[in-house]
This record gives structure tokens, C-alpha cells and sequence, in this order.
């Protein structure tokens, strides 16, 4: 049986969500309800050792989330990819610039045939690191500059830590475990107080790029480090947009800790990625083409318009925008939510609009949806007041009212009053918007007033 990394996922989603249907994995994986059956086949023949042909797809699902040792047993047949082949192959070769075929066939069953099928992807890689691939008789060869050869192993690492709990065990023993550093413990603590320096989100995606580049960039007893740079000279290193005490604030953080340690030659890479995090220039917004236009408009349909301010929407979403251009070029296979309980993303609008920015964005999932919704959430508008007036319904239920016109149509509701109350109200208070779901006429043509619908629940019926 012939178990990847995909299977591992769709067993994760299926244990921390046991009332998912088959409909329900397919909308969030984005993959056909005919390819996750194929999965779910595999899966179940693999830790039963029987066959499903007599089995319902419900059944299937409800034998896969109670079996216990389940990741254990698939686990041990676990296999490479066919991508996972190939970028394990480019990481090696990233560091030797050199690996004969014979090495090649024995680890990964690569020839100079199956390899050539790859090598659209490989070039389209190695194009945006003036890196070339040579492919010959006695093996292959990666023809370009250690300073680009340095930035390909940046980025594979970085793909690697974002997959680290997917990957087959020889990929984690040969690239991850075999990582050596002094204090790990100092390192990631060095990386929380620099993101934390920057405002940053302290996303493991975030966590990954500054981890990644230390076990790429950092130096030896021969280089120059940042801790041989003086105060006197730091200026040189200095981006010319940035403020002269943000730098100086940045330059003494790092002569103190773990990044001491990076060598001076690349200081400039890791004030890039400073700046990748908080999009300082505007640069980095015409670099990311008009579709995040198309993406901010869609948010604003579900958040609110306040999500048209510029100073709100981008500093919070270019870094993800950005990151899947990033999934899109190394094939990065995300799941980082994946152990997370998601009840009602089937039903959610954050899966609505997932699919609506998707068409945009082929690399934009689910995962990328929830975070940056909850991120952008934080960027609400408190100071708007929009009240809810009601007549006819019975007092006790409103709470229940008000929070699915929040979740329905994003509208946080201040203060909830009876229409016999509300003139009283407004003449000592400032009101905004006023909600309701009943023909109640209000009188007051200054404010303005949105009449909804009643949010009846959608309840699924029970089979007897």
C-alpha cells in the first residue's frame, strides 16, 4: 500500500473532527470527493489489513476516527512523494552542488528518465535563483554562485519546518534531526523577542523564516560576524527607509543575542525579511500583484468596509499573500491547522470566502482564511455603535439574536433596546447604525437603519 504524507493529514482531520462528512473534507482539503474515497480506502485497508469494498463511506469515516494507533501504523509505511523525491534531492544538492546517480537511485529511486519529468518545476525554482541544472551520464550538477546556492537552502529549509510533522521519517532524520546548535533554548527564545520587537504576528510560518535563515546564514570562526560590527559602522548596514531608531533598536538587539552569530555578508537578507513582516515599503505591495486588491474586497464583503483602509488591510495580509506565492513556487503543503477541532468551518463563511479568494489565488486555503480572519477581527472598528431595536420578540433570545447577525453580517451590536425606548436613548447617546429584523419605523433620518432578516437556524434533520 502506498501511504504519504497527504494520508497522515486527512487521518488528523478525520480524528480531531469525527463528525465530519465526506462532502466536509473535500470542501476544506480542496481535493474531489472521488480522490479523498481513494484516501479513506487506503487508510482503512492499511490499519484493518480488510477490505472496504462492503463498507459505506460513513462507516469508513466512523472505523477511521475510533481506531486507535492509527498515525503509528501509518507512520511505518509512509513513503516519499514524488515532490518530496525531488526537494530532498535539491536540498542535498544545494549543499554538495554535486550528487552522482548511483547515490540518487539507491536513496530516492531517481534516474536521469524520471528525473527529466521533473524538470519544468526544478527549473522554474532554480530561474528565480540564477541557479541551472545540469544533468549528465555520471550524475547532476547545480551551476551558479554559493550566494545562490545559499538562498535555494534557505528557502528548502524553510519548506521543510513548515512540513516537519508530515515529512517521511528518512526526509526529518537526514535534513531535521540531524541540526546541531549550541542553546536551542536561547535560539528560540532570541526568536520570540525579535518578533515581538518587530509587532510582529508570531506565526509559526514567521517562527519558521527567522529559524531557518540562522541554520542557513549564521557564521564560523573564519567569518565575520554581526558581532564584529561596531556601533561606529553600523550605519552602513542601515536600510535608507527605515528610521534611524528603529535600526539602531534592531542593530543592538541583534549584537545581543543568538544573531550575533549571522554573518555581516547577509545582514541585508535578514533586513529584508524585516521588512517582509511589516511591510514598510511600499515596494513590497506593487510586488504582490493587483489580485490582493481582488482579495481585500472580498474580506470587506465579510468584515465590514472598514477592511478598504489601507493601514488595516495590508500590513495584515501582504505577509500572507506573500507566503502563497512562496507555498506556490516550493510546493509547500501547509497544514498547520490540521490538529485544530474546526467545528462549523464546514458551514462558516471563512470557507465561503476561502473559495471566492481561491479563484484568485490557487495556493490560498482554508488555513491562510482562518488565520488572517482573526486577525483582521482584531483590527475592528469598536468605535462605530450600531444598536439593536425590537418589538415583538421575546426578550430573553435577543442574545442569541445578536450574535448570529454578528457572525451572519460581521455587525457588532453595542446595546440591544425595545422600540419604546430607543428615542429616550438616542437623545443622550451616540448612535450610529440601528439593526433590526422587524418593520419598525424609526424616525430619525440621521442615523442609519438596517433591516435584516431573522436568522432562522438551519438544522439538519436526523436520520431515524
Amino acid at each position: 500500500m502506498y501511504i504519504n504524507s497527504k494520508h497522515l493529514q486527512i487521518l488528523h482531520l478525520i480524528k480531531n473532527n469525527p463528525t465530519f462528512t465526506l462532502k466536509d473534507i473535500s470542501e476544506i482539503l480542496d481535493l474531489s470527493q472521488q480522490h479523498i474515497k481513494l484516501y479513506l480506502n487506503d487508510i482503512y485497508e492499511e490499519i484493518s489489513e480488510k477490505n472496504i469494498s462492503t463498507l459505506k463511506i460513513d462507516e469508513v469515516l466512523k472505523e477511521i476516527s475510533s481506531f486507535k494507533g492509527t498515525k503509528k501504523i501509518l507512520r511505518k509505511s509512509q513513503q516519499f512523494t514524488k515532490n518530496q523525491k525531488v526537494f530532498y534531492f535539491l536540498f542535498f544538492l544545494s549543499i554538495s552542488k554535486k550528487i552522482n546517480f548511483s547515490t540518487i537511485s539507491k536513496e530516492l529511486d531517481l534516474t536521469t528518465r524520471n528525473l527529466n519529468n521533473y524538470k519544468e518545476i526544478i527549473n522554474n525554482i532554480l530561474r528565480a535563483y540564477n541557479l541551472k541544472l545540469f544533468i549528465s551520464s555520471k550524475g547532476v550538477h547545480l551551476l551558479g554562485t554559493n550566494f545562490n546556492l545559499r538562498r535555494l537552502h534557505y528557502f528548502l529549509f524553510f519548506k521543510f519546518l513548515i512540513e516537519k510533522d508530515y515529512l517521511p521519517y528518512k526526509f526529518r532524520k537526514d535534513v531535521l534531526l540531524k541540526i546541531e546548535l549550541k542553546n536551542f533554548y536561547k535560539l528560540r527564545k532570541d526568536i520570540y523577542r525579535f518578533l515581538t520587537l518587530l509587532h510582529s504576528q508570531h506565526s509559526p510560518h514567521q517562527q519558521a523564516t527567522i529559524l531557518a535563515f540562522f541554520l542557513t546564514f549564521k557564521g564560523n570562526v573564519k567569518d565575520k560576524t554581526i558581532n564584529q560590527i561596531s556601533f561606529e559602522n553600523c550605519l552602513k548596514y542601515k536600510p535608507n527607509h527605515w528610521k534611524l531608531d528603529f535600526f539602531y533598536e534592531i542593530f543592538c538587539f541583534l549584537k545581543n543575542s543568538s544573531f550575533k552569530d549571522i554573518k555581516t555578508v547577509y545582514i541585508y537578507l535578514l533586513f529584508n525579511i524585516v521588512d517582509t513582516f511589516n511591510y514598510s515599503r511600499v515596494y513590497f505591495i506593487n510586488s504582490l500583484d493587483k489580485d490582493i486588491l481582488n482579495v481585500q474586497n472580498i474580506f470587506s464583503e465579510y468584515l465590514g468596509t472598514h477592511i478598504l483602509d489601507e493601514s488595516i488591510f495590508f500590513p495584515a495580509a501582504n505577509p500572507w499573500i506573500y507566503y502563497c506565492k512562496i507555498k506556490q513556487l516550493f510546493f509547500i503543503d501547509d497544514f498547520s491547522l490540521v490538529n485544530l477541532n474546526l467545528e462549523h468551518i464546514p458551514n462558516s463563511n471563512v470557507l465561503n470566502m476561502t473559495k471566492k479568494i481561491r479563484k484568485t489565488i490557487p495556493s490560498f486555503t482554508i488555513f491562510e482564511g482562518i488565520f488572517l480572519w482573526f486577525i483582521l477581527l482584531k483590527k475592528e472598528k469598536y468605535e462605530e455603535i450600531n444598536v439593536f431595536v425590537f418589538k415583538s420578540i421575546e426578550k430573553n433570545i435577543i442574545p442569541m439574536i445578536v450574535n448570529e447577525i454578528y457572525k451572519k453580517h460581521s455587525i457588532k451590536i453595542t446595546k440591544s433596546f425595545n422600540s419604546k425606548e430607543i428615542n429616550q436613548y438616542l437623545k443622550n447617546n451616540k448612535v450610529d447604525n440601528i439593526i433590526t429584523i422587524e418593520n419598525i419605523k424609526i424616525y430619525n433620518t440621521n442615523i442609519t437603519v438596517k433591516n435584516l432578516y431573522f436568522p432562522v437556524p438551519n438544522y439538519k434533520k436526523f436520520e431515524k
